[in-house]
Parts: structure tokens; sequence; C-alpha cells
């Protein structure tokens, strides 16, 4: 990451986790396999008066966005977490709308094959590539959502698998230890 770059993410991811404080609530239904994946942000957030990358291993504070109509990314404040209940705090920092998703796979996050999915074209099959363990539905620009999941250890991938997003950089390999 670039230093004016990172100086920018650092102040963007800075000023998500402020707002964060001042939100009341942002609940959601969204569930994956059965499972509901989306906690109620809290009325002071945690990780609010910590910087990026604080607020302790299981919180990984991620930013989505697009740098340019080919070009888009998932940044994370941490690429590894320990076994346990993780919680993602899920900032669309883009103009488009995104979706935050964790896949349990051995495949390295950049290689899925963009087969199809949901009758889409320009995005991989969640069923074949590894297994969906929660996500948080669709994210609109300057939105946040908090996904918080327990994980076992092993291989991750986050990725954003609306169409044609995966394929121009949305995707990011995750730890868990």
């Amino acid at each position: 990451m670039g230093g004016g770059r990172g100086k920018l993410l650092g102040l963007a991811v800075a000023a998500a986790l402020l707002s964060l404080a001042a939100c009341t609530s942002s609940t959601g239904t969204t569930t994956a396999r059965g499972f509901s994946t989306l906690a109620p942000l809290p009325k002071a957030s945690p990780v609010a008066s910590a910087g990026p990358g604080a607020g302790g291993p299981d919180v990984v504070v991620v930013g989505e966005g697009e740098t340019s109509p080919t070009q888009m990314f998932i940044d994370l404040s941490a690429n590894q977490a320990p076994a346990g209940k993780v919680t993602f705090f899920v900032t669309n920092r883009g103009t488009e709308t995104h979706e935050f998703v964790v896949m349990q796979t051995d495949t390295p996050a950049a290689n899925f094959p963009l087969t199809g999915f949901e009758g889409e074209k320009d995005r991989f099959n969640e069923d074949t590539v590894g297994v969906n363990v929660g996500e948080t539905g669709d994210v609109k620009a300057g939105q946040t959502k908090v996904l918080s999941i327990t994980l076992a250890p092993g291989h991750y991938a986050v990725v954003c698998n609306l169409p044609g997003h995966y394929r121009m950089g949305m995707h990011q390999d995750f730890t868990v230890i």
C-alpha cells in the first residue's frame, strides 16, 4: 500500500470508526446457511476510540470501494484472527453497492473460476469453491454493517461476489489461527 493511499486509508478508517460510536443501531437479518450473521451495532462501539486494527485480535475493520472504473478493493485492518467469534466492521467507502462474503476454502482468494452464480455471469459459484460461512448482504455506498461470526482455524477468502466485482479485485485471503 503506497504512503499516500495508506494515510488516506487510515484517515478513512478512523472516520468510519468514529461514526460507529454515533450510531444508535444498525441491525439486519441476513443469514448464511441458516445462521444469523449480522449483529447489532453497539451504541458505543468498542473500537470507536481505538485506531485501525485495534480493539482486539478478533475485530477486523474492512473498507470496500472502487479505485477506478475497472479496479475495486477490499482492505482489511488484519489478515488473520484467532479462532472463535470474529467481528468485521464493513464500510463501503465507494460509490457502488458492494457485499462482504466470508468463504471457508482451501483455494487462494484470487483463484476462483468465474463460472456464473444464481443466473448471473461474471460471478464465481459460491457452492463449489468452498463454504459461505457468513455475509453482510448488500452494503450501499457510505453504509457500515457489522458481521460477527464464529470461525474455526483455517483458510478463508473474503470477497464481494456481485457481478464483476470479484474480477475487478474484491478479494483477500484471511487466516484463522
